[in-house]
C-alpha cells in the first residue's frame, strides 16, 4: 500500500530524531555517526537477499534503513559544525550543504538503475553509505572538545594535521602587494 509506506516513511523520522538527540547528548560522534552509517548501508545491502514473498520483512528493513539514515542526517550537521573553526564555519558548512544538495539532484537518477535489477538503487546507496561510515572514522573526534577558533588551532586537532601547511606564507606589505616569504622546515 502506497499510503501507508509514505506515512511509515515520514513517521519512522520522529524516533529518528530522538535517537540522534540522545546519542549526540551522551555518545562519541565519530563511532556512533560511523555506527549508524554502517547499519544503515548494511541494512540497505541486505534487502536484496530477502525473498519478495516476504515484503513485510523488506519494508520492515526498508524502514530501519530511512531511520538510520535520518539520524545520521539530523548528526551531521552537528558533528560538521564542530569540526569547522570559528572562522570558517559558515562557510564550510554552506559548501558542505551545497556538496549534500548536489547529491540530493543526483539522488533520483540514482532509482532509474531499478529499471535494469530491482535492487540495484539499493545496493549502491547501501555501499556508499557504508563507505562514508569508514571514512568517518578518519574524522577527529569532537565529543567534549572544544571547538576550534582558528585554522591553526584545527590544525593541532588529531586527525587534521597536514604535513607543510606553514612553509609557504603570502602577506601584504605596506603597499598593499602580495608577497610570498617562504620558512624553512626546521623554523617550525
Amino acid at each position: 500500500n502506497d499510503y501507508l509506506n509514505c506515512f511509515l516513511l515520514a513517521a519512522v523520522e520522529v524516533p529518528a530524531y530522538t535517537v540522534a538527540w540522545i546519542f549526540l547528548q551522551w555518545c562519541s560522534r565519530r563511532v556512533t555517526f560511523s555506527s549508524i552509517l554502517l547499519i544503515g548501508g548494511a541494512l540497505l545491502i541486505v534487502i536484496q537477499f530477502i525473498p519478495a514473498s516476504i515484503s513485510g520483512l523488506v519494508t520492515v528493513l526498508v524502514m530501519s534503513g530511512k531511520l538510520s539514515t535520518t539520524c545520521g542526517f539530523a548528526m551531521i550537521y552537528v558533528y560538521t559544525a564542530e569540526l569547522y573553526p570559528t572562522a570558517v564555519r559558515n562557510m564550510g558548512i554552506g559548501v558542505s550543504s551545497m556538496a549534500s544538495r548536489l547529491g540530493s539532484i543526483i539522488s533520483p537518477y540514482i532509482f532509474y538503475l531499478g529499471v535494469h535489477h530491482e535492487f540495484l538503487p539499493f545496493t549502491l546507496i547501501g555501499i556508499l553509505t557504508a563507505f562514508s561510515g569508514i571514512l568517518v572514522l578518519f574524522l577527529p573526534e569532537t565529543f567534549n572538545a572544544p571547538l576550534p577558533d582558528t585554522i591553526d588551532q584545527m590544525q593541532k586537532i588529531r586527525g587534521f594535521k597536514c604535513g607543510r601547511t606553514h612553509n609557504n606564507h603570502f602577506h601584504f606589505n605596506k603597499k598593499g602587494k602580495l608577497e610570498h616569504r617562504a620558512q624553512n622546515v626546521e623554523e617550525i
